[in-house]
């Protein structure tokens, strides 16, 4: 019986299985690397929209609190107001 040593046809035949069986290989290992590519793009975007709802949330509680500020600045000037004309009232 000949073998891959002795043969040229065997050695050619045997060699045409190991690249096809290489080429499969690697065509699924690029498969897989292009879905883990798209996993992490996914991921990225994920990321940025969570950044971005952060960001949302800091501009809108430092808007909410802006807000409280002048609330409680308003009111204390009101009284503060009030307080100096009840004293002016009641001076004499």
């Amino acid at each position: 019986m000949a073998t891959e040593r002795d043969s040229l046809e065997i050695h050619v035949d045997l060699c045409e299985l190991r690249y096809k069986a290489l080429e499969d290989r690697m065509t699924r290992i690029e498969q897989k690397v292009q879905d883990i590519s798209i996993d992490v793009q996914d991921f990225k975007e994920e990321v940025r929209r969570g950044f971005g709802e952060i960001k949302d949330m800091l501009i809108a509680a430092k808007d909410e609190k802006y807000k409280t500020i002048v609330t409680t600045a308003g009111s204390v000037v009101i009284g503060l107001l009030a307080l100096l004309g009840y004293i002016v009232v009641h001076l004499k």
